[in-house]
This record gives C-alpha cells, structure tokens and sequence, in this order.
C-alpha cells in the first residue's frame, strides 16, 4: 500500500474509525472530504472496482455522470465498438474480422488457464457450442484472455473450438476494458451479445449450466419459456421422496416456495427454482437428480 496507515498496534483508532463509519465488513473505502468533517461517499469501493480512477473525487455528482455516459455507451453498443481491435483469431491463428460476426448470438467467454471452474465450463461450454453449431445457429464465442502469461493464454485455446481476442502482450489492456466494461466480477463469466450489438445478458454461464443448449438465443423471452416448461415438467416429479444421499426425506420446492438459486449436492452443478430440498438441512437436488437416484432404487416417499 502506498499510502499512510493506522499503526497496527493502535487498537484504540481502529476501533474509533470502526465505530465512527460504521464498518461492519471489509474491504471498507470511506472518502472524507478535505478537511475531514464531511463524508463524501460512505464506501467507495464499489465505485474503484466498476469505474477506477475516472470515479474521483467519489461525489455524487461525479457518479451521476459516469452512470450517465455508462447508460450512453450500453445504448449505443455495437459489437464494432465493443473491441480496440479489428479482429479476432481462429483456431489456426487465422484473423477473423469483427464485422463478420455482426447480426450473430455472440458469447464473450472471460476465462484463463489455471481457473478450475473455468476448466470445468469450458467443457460444457465447448460441448454446447459445437451442439449449436451443427443446428446451424448464428451463434459465435470470443475467448477474452484473463490470462496473465501468453503461455496461460495459448494453453487455454488449446481446449477451446471457438475464435480468440489476440493476446497482448501481458498489459491485458483490451481485456481489462471489457471485464469493467461488463462489471465482470469473477471468472468463467459469459456476457452474451444479440444480433444488434446489444447485451442480452451477463448471465450467459448460469444460463448454459441450467438449461444447456436450449438456452440459446439466451433472450428473456426464451429464458420465461424454458421457466414455463420447467413448472410443467414438474407436475410430472413425486411431491417427495427419499434420496440415496441424505437420511431425511426431500420435498419438491420452486421459487415461489422456498427455492432459489443452489448447487445441488448430487451432480455438482448449479440449480434455480425447482428443487428436492431438505427444509432442516438445506440439501437440495435438481428434480433430474432425484428421479435418477429414484429410478435407481432410492425408497421414494411414502413408500
């Protein structure tokens, strides 16, 4: 840290700026005005992450209009002007101009090497899209590097079957522009773009683990049908039953009774809404899940 701080040994201070702001978590940014009697803004660090430095000096005026120019830029977003550059690579290092993609479902995959639960969805990801792609759909993947080392960078092309930002040489500078462009917060995140140059979502990676290839075009209106059709297929699944993998009975919940976002305990994979859920423990299941582990021989309910 390259500014002043608070002796570590002064517990009295710390404790009387605690109380004072009233932190109750960490990291905590409090901006004082000069002179010190006045806060300008009660926690900052919002501000640092989503705009950096053009967020000072923190005021409320300031904010109101780098939240003015944001309203701008997403307004008129195109998929030309998203990128600093003209193209893109392919799989054989070939350059793929932007403008091809343009009137195309675009996903941008934030990843890099070394990411665990990037490895894991890009899998998925790479199994969805070459899906797509043999249903001929306009649908295209731009992998953007969070990678810090080109070799990272390379080895995450290796696995994946769709067009690449170029790397940069380490500065990462076109990567970092959209990752705050884009508020994006941790990695795999997928930001999908509509034909018009749009966002459609930033939600793309929680949308492809819930309903995988049927999530495309990745659209409200799409995702309101997938919804539909998960409360009708749920008519379908026993009110309850007893899982192979917990000693209390599970029953069926959906948003609107208790259920939410969760990662069901028996595949790993993330869920929302519809579930088999313990309510003393929290267990939950997808309802996929649980007629598997039924069919299998799981004592069901009432049984």
């Amino acid at each position: 840290m390259p500014w002043p701080a608070v002796p570590f040994g002064d517990l009295r201070c710390k404790k009387s700026l605690s109380d004072m702001f009233r932190v109750e978590g960490i990291p905590r940014l409090v901006v004082l005005a000069t002179g010190g009697a006045e806060v300008v803004c009660p926690d900052a660090v919002e501000l640092v992450h989503r705009y950096g430095d053009p967020a000072f000096p923190f005021t409320p005026a300031r904010v109101a209009e780098l939240e003015a120019d944001e309203r701008s830029k997403f307004a008129s977003q195109t998929l030309e002007k998203l990128f600093s550059v003209s193209h893109v690579k392919n799989g054989g290092d070939e350059q793929v101009p932007i403008a091809s993609l343009v009137g195309k479902t675009v996903g941008l995959y934030f990843s890099a090497h070394g990411c665990e639960p990037c490895a894991k969805f890009t899998a998925r990801l790479a199994a969805i899209y070459g899906n797509l792609k043999g249903k001929s759909a306009a649908f295209e993947v731009v992998y953007i590097p969070m990678d810090k080392e080109e070799d990272g960078y390379e080895r995450s092309r290796r696995g994946m079957p769709w067009l690449a930002l170029p790397y940069d040489g380490g500065d990462g500078a076109q990567s970092r522009a959209l990752a705050r462009y884009f508020d994006v917060r941790e990695i795999p995140t997928l930001v999908v773009i509509g034909p018009d140059g749009k966002t459609v979502t930033r939600d793309g990676r929680n949308l492809v683990n819930l309903y995988f290839d049927m999530a495309f075009p990745f659209t409200e209106e799409q995702v309101r049908l997938l919804q539909e059709l998960e409360d009708e297929q749920a008519k379908g699944y026993a009110p309850s039953l007893r899982h192979a993998g917990h000693r209390h009975e599970l029953s069926v919940v959906s948003e609107k009774s208790g259920g939410g976002p969760y990662v069901c305990c028996e595949c790993d994979e993330q869920g929302f809404g519809w579930a088999y859920q313990c309510i003393a423990c929290g267990y939950e299941i997808h309802l996929r899940c649980g007629r598997d582990v039924e069919a299998g021989g799981a004592v069901g309910a009432g049984q």
